[in-house]
């Protein structure tokens, strides 16, 4: 699963926003939580845009907005056919830009987070967004698509976000792009080396919104 991640406005970030031809620059967010606010890149009516998303998908067609599901993931595995998931990935997918992402292994009754980022880039998860109700009252919102997680990743977790390779990006936005092509995209793979370091427990607390902060040595994780 994916439940909390960062962004850093960086030359990373600002590459991936590059991309898309986006000038803009991300503020720099700590510890994002599930219902907040978060930037999402999508393709529009006049191309590429970024716009502020809940992260937490609200189908179109429920009668009101609600937390009794936990919809800020979608399993790769079912995307295809969940009545909440399927239409957004038909044509509704998105990107979500992050520098890192927060995981937590349990061992022994005790949860540890580690951190997980790039090491030479910025993360694009891959993302659908859906659109709930009509005028001031409506709501954008959107989930991270999850699989299984890599090998060398199940030491953490046994799942992990789905993240894009570059030459995936435009493929993965272009609602016209058919979902039985996407499919191979859903499939456990890191787009590049990653670090994962053990942090401090404060990070368990959503409200805690300060660098995390490493508690120990890291490990690299290859891509190959």
């Amino acid at each position: 699963m994916c439940g909390r991640y960062n962004i850093s406005d960086d030359p990373f970030t600002q590459a991936l926003l590059d991309e898309f031809g986006i000038d803009r620059h991300l503020e720099t967010r700590y510890n994002i939580a599930p219902t907040e606010q978060v930037p999402v890149i999508r393709r529009g009516d006049h191309g590429y845009e970024l716009r502020e998303m809940r992260w937490w998908l609200i189908p179109s067609w429920v009668k009101e907005p609600g937390t009794r599901y936990s919809m800020f993931n979608a399993r790769a595995e079912t995307v295809n056919e969940s009545p909440a998931f399927r239409a957004p990935f038909r044509h509704q997918r998105c990107i979500l830009p992050a520098s890192s992402f927060i995981e937590w292994h349990t061992e022994d009754g005790k949860k540890q987070p580690w951190l997980i980022r790039p090491t030479d880039r910025a993360i694009a998860f891959a993302g659908l967004w859906d659109h709930w109700g009509h005028g001031e009252g409506s709501i954008l919102s959107c989930c991270i698509v999850t699989c299984d997680a890599v090998p060398g990743f199940r030491r953490i977790h046994n799942r992990m976000p789905v993240m894009l390779e570059a030459d995936q990006l435009q493929r993965w936005l272009s609602p016209d792009t058919d979902t039985e092509s996407l499919m191979p995209y859903l499939q456990p793979q890191l787009p590049g080396d990653f670090e994962l370091w053990p942090i401090d427990e404060h990070i368990n607390n959503a409200r805690h919104k300060e660098t995390p902060v490493m508690t120990g040595d890291k490990i690299l994780l290859r891509a190959d």
